[in-house]
């Protein structure tokens, strides 16, 4: 796990968009993509439910996303 990783999942988790993560993160959006994609591989579970209309945080991924505020919080 990344930093940057925690970064992706909670402004995903706020703006429910891959697209909207990455203009505001400055990142491109497949960049972000394939390193959420990596986290979910490396933690094995899936964190967000992906649709054509956004992204929404499964159960699982709720409690990553409020991990991830709470250590992005203390830095």
């Amino acid at each position: 796990m990344h930093f940057e990783q925690l970064q992706y999942i909670t402004e995903i988790g706020k703006l429910g968009s891959i697209t909207a993560a990455a203009e505001k993160l400055h990142v491109s959006p497949p960049a972000i993509s394939k390193s959420i994609a990596n986290l979910e591989k490396e933690l094995g579970i899936q964190i967000f439910k992906r649709s054509k209309t956004g992204m929404v945080p499964t159960h699982q991924g709720k409690a990553i996303i409020k991990k991830a505020y709470e250590v992005l919080s203390k830095t």
